[in-house]
């Protein structure tokens, strides 16, 4: 009895130290702004109040995102790209449920200037707050 407590103990011990799994987009059905840039906002959620985590994202265009969140709320985390193209694929390295939130698509981005500290690529070049010093 004794035998079976310490090794079932055990086996406890090594599932709760596991590392999460990663959360993947959840609602990805072909979502596109076709050749004209767009704003995509994800939110991945039940994370457990984990500490900021990282989105890598990427369209048929050969764009790729890879950003931290835009907002952290106790087990739910934001985060937001600007690309063009259909939406291929999406991952956090958080635990939790990815899925997309909503997305715009905007076909004048030119001339448009980039925002310190928001996360997005608010100039469309596919670069997120290149312009801004740390």
């Amino acid at each position: 009895m004794t035998r079976k407590f310490v090794m079932l103990f055990g086996l406890g011990l090594i599932l709760s130290s596991s590392p999460a799994m990663a959360a993947n987009i959840s609602n990805l059905s072909g979502q596109s702004c076709g050749g004209a840039f767009g704003t995509w906002h994800f939110v991945n959620n039940q994370t457990g109040g984990a500490p900021a985590g990282q989105l890598t994202a990427t369209w048929s265009t050969g764009e790729t995102c890879t950003t931290g969140p835009s907002k952290v709320l106790g087990s739910t985390q934001h985060f937001n790209c600007t690309a063009s193209g259909t939406l291929q694929t999406a991952s956090t390295n958080l635990p939790g449920k990815l899925v997309l939130s909503d997305f715009s698509c905007d076909a004048k981005c030119e001339g448009k200037v980039e925002v310190c500290g928001d996360k997005i690529d608010n100039d469309c070049d596919g670069k997120i707050d290149e312009d801004c010093k740390p």
